[in-house]
């Protein structure tokens, strides 16, 4: 791999870790990362310029090199790899707290990106239907514990009912910035990761705070108290605290495991904690935002 960098990049490699199928080395002045990419040549040239933009609001960002020949990725054993010049950010965990760093970069409602997934309710019914039948045809590799999956559809559903009636009864829902996001966001996300433009959506910012809160909880790496703190000081307005709770309810880290043929063991040992920890998210919400009623959450305070 050495020999390649040098060829595609005139770099000299001082040394060269591989970790899950990525190449992190640094030469005399820099630390970079070369990482396999499977987006279509468009894609890469639209998450290039928009690196640009993240990178003209924040040097938290890392820098996408282009090759010698000028080409945003290079063809090493049949596969597409892209080069980033890491930033100084250390490489350990996030914070809760580095959630709120993207709140103030603002992105453009006309900025020509494709990576948006709001509003989000049509992919979760894309994701129930899908394993519902996969369920209902009983396909050995998506078998699961029948009352565990229907417990997380029926969260599933009141998640999209909640959000519907959200966007129904608010016309400011589509007034609300975008700010950069993540698909997923853990509370074992390392930074490197965390500013990889190459992992960057645009969303809602409630989004990787119902992301990280949620995988909080299963990792039991969670403190209530720090949650309900961040929650108070994020002073969203009524719809932006609806929509989290929405994004909260929906249990993507369900069928993320299912993607993954990866059930916890102690997934249905868990459940009533769960629904209690959702509960005082919820008191919470409603005492400080004044969020709608969900009367099943509400027979359980």
């Amino acid at each position: 791999m050495k020999e390649y960098i040098n060829y595609y990049y005139h770099l000299t490699v001082v040394e060269l870790r591989l970790t899950d199928g990525r190449y992190f080395f640094h030469d005399s002045k820099h630390r970079y990362l070369l990482q396999p990419v499977y987006f279509s040549p468009e894609s890469l040239e639209n998450i290039y310029s928009f690196h640009e933009y993240l990178r003209s609001k924040s040097a938290f960002y890392h820098q996408i090199i282009k090759n010698v020949q000028g080409n945003l990725f290079s063809m090493i054993d049949q596969k597409a790899y892209v080069l980033l010049e890491l930033s100084n950010v250390p490489e350990e965990p996030i914070s809760i707290h580095d959630l709120k760093i993207e709140w103030s970069i603002i992105v453009p409602k006309n900025y020509k990106y494709s990576r948006s997934h709001f509003p989000w309710f049509p992919l979760w019914e894309e994701k129930i239907d899908y394993f519902e039948n996969a369920f209902s045809n009983r396909k050995k590799e998506f078998w699961m514990d029948s009352a565990v999956f229907d417990f997380f559809v029926g969260m599933g559903e009141n998640a999209i009912s909640y959000m519907k009636e959200t966007l129904k009864n608010f016309s400011s829902a589509n007034e609300l910035p975008f700010v950069p996001s993540h698909r997923r966001v853990f509370p074992h996300t390392n930074l490197i990761d965390f500013y990889n433009p190459l992992n960057i959506i645009i969303d809602l910012r409630v989004r990787d705070i119902a992301e990280y809160m949620k995988e909080s909880f299963w990792k039991s790496q969670y403190n209530l108290t720090e949650l309900e703190n961040f929650l108070e000081e994020a002073h969203f307005s009524k719809v932006e605290a609806q929509l989290f709770f929405s994004r909260l309810l929906f249990p993507s880290f369900y069928f993320d495991y299912l993607e993954r043929k990866e059930l916890p063991k102690n997934l249905e040992d868990r459940l009533e904690e769960y629904q209690f920890f959702l509960t005082d998210i919820y008191s919470f919400l409603r005492e400080q935002y004044a969020i709608e009623e969900i009367r099943w959450l509400k027979k359980k305070t």
